[in-house]
């Protein structure tokens, strides 16, 4: 009896769900930093990413519970706007990068979670561990607009970044994960401090934990492959 066929694997690598996942985060991030956070662009961008987001995750874990649940932050994310926006009457910033954030920390554990059940290396997993990395330094920014809100002398920000600070910190997110620091934002406040620590060496140890998961998983199946050869 033949074996069922997989069409993700048969899939060339620059097809796979995950590297188009890879390609989505990567270029809304471009292109955000020239839209900024607000207007119509805005929401088109962040509908967009989201909506390659659950594809992703639908596609990536094979788990139609990570969907369900993933869609239902959406959703409640949305109708929650709405209500901000119609009963209150202004806008539901706060609200939004709630939403973002729990949404964005859920695709992430789903993410980590299918990284972890992989049995071998391919173009998928090492697509997925890179949008993992870009994820986290997502979940940061939100986290870092979080605690300007609530403290605006959290960051050193300028007049500039002030009016729109979201483009900023998520600069100085990713400016934190890679560990390059160009000092042109400091965290002053100690929430902001905290964060930014925890988000520096979250991103090392999963670099470290991940890498060797991978070689370990390589070196696995080479030795499988090579037992059954002989």
């Amino acid at each position: 009896m033949s074996e069922p066929s997989n069409k993700t694997a048969e899939l060339p690598w620059y097809r796979g769900p995950a590297f188009l996942l890879l390609v989505v985060l990567m270029s809304v991030y471009a292109v955000s930093a020239f839209i900024g956070n607000e207007g119509l662009g805005a929401y088109l961008i962040n509908a967009l990413l989201m909506a390659s987001l659950l594809l992703g995750v639908r596609k990536i874990t094979r788990s139609p519970r990570a969907l369900r649940v993933t869609l239902v932050i959406v959703i409640v994310g949305i109708v929650g706007q709405v209500l901000i926006q119609r009963l209150a009457e202004r806008p539901a910033y706060l609200w939004n990068t709630w939403a973002n954030l729990v949404f964005f920390s859920a695709v992430l554990v789903f993410l980590v979670w299918s990284l972890f059940q992989a049995k071998r290396v391919d173009a998928d997993t090492v697509f997925a561990a890179s949008s993992v990395f870009i994820l986290l330094g997502i979940v940061c920014a939100f986290a870092f607009m979080l605690v300007y809100a609530a403290d605006p002398g959290a960051f050193s920000l300028n007049e500039q970044d002030m009016a729109d600070p979201a483009p900023a910190l998520l600069h100085y997110s990713f400016t934190t994960l890679t560990t390059v620091g160009y000092g042109s934002i400091s965290p002053m406040s100690d929430m902001a401090r905290m964060i930014s620590d925890l988000e520096a060496l979250i991103a090392q140890l999963y670099l470290a934990v991940v890498l060797a998961r991978l070689v370990s998983l390589e070196v696995q199946h080479s030795r499988k492959t090579s037992g059954g050869e002989s």
